[in-house]
């Protein structure tokens, strides 16, 4: 199909990825979009902006190159005008009257030949007292009297404590456009979590035919560090004669703990959009089942360029959150986005965002996460952080998914075959999960295991295990008077979630979000239900790497985390290897902090600062847990069954 807006929509991404563009589209046309916008971050409220009659293209893009002579004039959008004084009557050319009806008043409409009959009829919106009511009406100028609703706003869309503002235009020839927008205020935000934005598109048939409504969109309220929004354009996609509809959804800021980009950093962009097409069949507008995937495609492509250049690849890993965001936020079936329970009335921060009236968007875009993350492990790969790498191809416990993956991976984690060396008598204490475990080496490689009694020495060399003085270690993970209790995935939050408590007896868990979306980080179990199908609270396996007053770090898989207790509000951010906080006991870590073994990519990942990482499996390391390594990586202890084993890799 001709795709004639093609690149001026891709232009638009740019700034974020420099190689964004659309090779192979025919040469576009300008044209001037209706934006709807929505809350910006931090929770500071919009303007409903349009485009004035007659306003010009701004912007570099608006070059000379991209003027098409022969193209027809753009249509100048054409705002309503606010209702006469009271709004209970509207006069009409002629001198006939339009009274609202009972219990309703007009607030904005337009006048104009809505049923091709020669006269300007009137399209208006007329609504309840409390603004959070009302119905789209039309008037035609042969018969003033014979209201009709053309559309009546969704009564679950009420928004209490939020105040409306609305908004009606028209955007082409044949079309317009009715914007209803919750304004909420932050203590508001929380509160109407659901709160959504209702636009319904309205077609002209004419021939004496009333208007029609051709397209309903619902954005529900994104969380307050987010921005959605969305632009419509009217424009012959398809070359048929008949005018198609692109809205163009677009998403900025950045979810806690993310950072938003600078606009000024390379690689970064204010907002990230892609369109979604809709072509004007005789029966009604028939949504494009190429768009979003094409743009989502050219931006994941994009990323993978960015990956390969010294000076792109830093910006790739928060570029790849923002776009599995906007994936997750738009697209029902994308991992994150809420699957099959994403829709009319879903009011979770987790699910898809967007409704387009006859149910959630699919993109039909299945390798799109993989493409993400691969683009991410190249870059991470490109700037020398090989564990940033794996902790992207990680698929938590499965094999990679793609030749070039298991490729990648073999290159920065080569496989090792694991033998067992060592088998003791002495039984580990057991401990839960994301608990400190009960082994650790010693400098001298002796092999500590904590027992329900007490710590036993371990010397592989000589086959002996004694009893010792050492005091046994905590299982409790601890920074301060704050203990970390679980890592959980939920349906009602994007992203993962780090729980403690701030004292023993304290009631009730404290969170934080870390930095990781909600579809990303291990699998709880085998066959564990897939992220884009999300069923209540997941918690998920972690390890625990160090605790300080400061607070903790974390593993999962291969994605290490640094949770910051010290404000009052914590944060998290990801961390980079090799660590510089102490290794206590029981971590899975060697004494002198260097070396790290936890479980990833489907084996155990054995890294140590200044040496290559390597995957070791086989042998009993599939039921092995609470590994910890010696020093230098040689050897690695894990709880097999009621024994500790220690492994070498063969």
């Amino acid at each position: 199909m001709p795709d004639r807006s093609c690149s001026k929509l891709l232009r638009a991404l740019l700034p974020l990825l420099a190689a964004t563009g659309c090779d192979g589209c025919p040469s576009s046309r300008p044209y001037t979009p209706y934006t709807l916008g929505s809350a910006t971050p931090a929770g500071s409220p919009p303007p409903l902006s349009g485009v004035a009659p007659g306003a010009a293209d701004a912007g570099p893009e608006a070059d000379a190159g991209d003027q098409d002579a022969a193209a027809p004039p753009r249509f100048a959008v054409v705002p309503s005008v606010p209702a006469p004084a009271g709004g209970k009557q509207w006069p009409l050319e002629g001198g006939a009257v339009v009274a609202a009806p009972t219990g309703r008043t007009f607030e904005a409409g337009l006048l104009l030949d809505a049923d091709g009959d020669g006269a300007r009829d009137l399209v208006a919106w007329a609504r309840s007292p409390d603004g959070l009511r009302g119905e789209l009406l039309f008037a035609p100028a042969a018969r003033p009297q014979a209201l009709r609703t053309l559309a009546a706003l969704p009564g679950d869309l009420a928004a209490q404590g939020c105040a409306p503002r609305v908004g009606l235009s028209q955007i082409g020839p044949s079309a317009l456009t009715f914007d209803f927008a919750p304004q909420c205020g932050d203590q508001q935000r929380a509160a109407s979590a659901g709160a959504t934005r209702w636009i319904a598109v309205l077609r002209l048939p004419g021939a004496g035919a009333p208007p029609e409504l051709a397209l309903e969109l619902r954005l529900r309220t994104p969380p307050p560090e987010e921005a959605l929004s969305a632009s419509l354009e009217v424009v012959d996609r398809d070359a048929d004669g008949r005018d198609d509809l692109v809205v163009s959804v677009g998403l900025a800021g950045a979810l806690r703990p993310f950072s938003a980009p600078h606009p000024a950093s390379k690689g970064a962009a204010a907002e990230l959009r892609v369109p979604l097409v809709f072509l004007d069949r005789p029966a009604g507008l028939s949504r494009d089942a190429a768009q979003p995937g094409e743009a989502l495609r050219g931006l994941a492509a994009a990323l993978l360029r960015d990956a390969r250049g010294k000076s792109t690849a830093p910006s790739v890993a928060a570029a790849a959150q923002r776009l599995r965001r906007l994936h997750a936020v738009l697209c029902a079936d994308a991992a994150g986005g809420g699957g099959a329970s994403a829709g009319r009335d879903a009011a979770r921060a987790g699910e898809a965002l967007v409704w387009t009236g006859v149910g959630p968007v699919r993109c039909g875009e299945p390798g799109l996460a993989e493409a993400i993350d691969h683009a991410e492990a190249v870059a991470a790969s490109t700037r020398g952080a090989p564990l940033a790498a794996i902790a992207a191809l990680d698929r938590g416990g499965a094999e990679p998914r793609a030749k070039e993956d298991a490729r990648l991976l073999a290159k920065l984690a080569p496989p090792a075959t694991a033998a067992a060396v060592y088998r003791t008598a002495a039984a580990p204490q057991p401990a839960g999960r994301g608990a400190f475990g009960p082994l650790a080496f010693e400098a001298s490689g002796a092999l500590l295991v904590r027992t329900a009694q007490g710590v036993v020495r371990v010397d592989p060399a000589a086959s002996t295990e004694s009893a010792t003085d050492v005091p046994p270690w905590p299982a409790a993970v601890h920074a301060g008077p704050a203990q970390l209790v679980a890592v959980e995935r939920r349906c009602d939050a994007p992203t993962l979630l780090a729980l403690f408590r701030s004292a023993p007896d304290a009631v009730g868990e404290m969170e934080v979000p870390l930095p990781l979306l909600r579809a990303q980080g291990p699998r709880a179990r085998a066959g564990a239900a897939s992220p884009e199908r999300c069923a209540g609270t997941e918690k998920l396996p972690f390890s625990p790497l160090a605790a300080s007053e400061r607070g903790f770090d974390i593993a999962l898989g291969a994605a290490l985390v640094s949770i910051d207790l010290r404000a009052a509000a914590p944060t998290s951010a990801a961390l980079s290897f090799p660590l510089t906080t102490p290794a206590p006991q029981g971590a899975p870590r060697s004494p002198d902090g260097a070396t790290l073994a936890v479980p990833a990519a489907g084996g155990l990942l054995v890294a140590t600062a200044g040496g290559a990482a390597r995957l070791w499996s086989g042998g009993d390391l599939a039921q092995a847990t609470a590994c910890a390594p010696a020093n230098g990586g040689a050897r690695v202890a894990c709880v097999v069954g009621a024994a500790a084993v220690i492994f070498e890799a063969k």
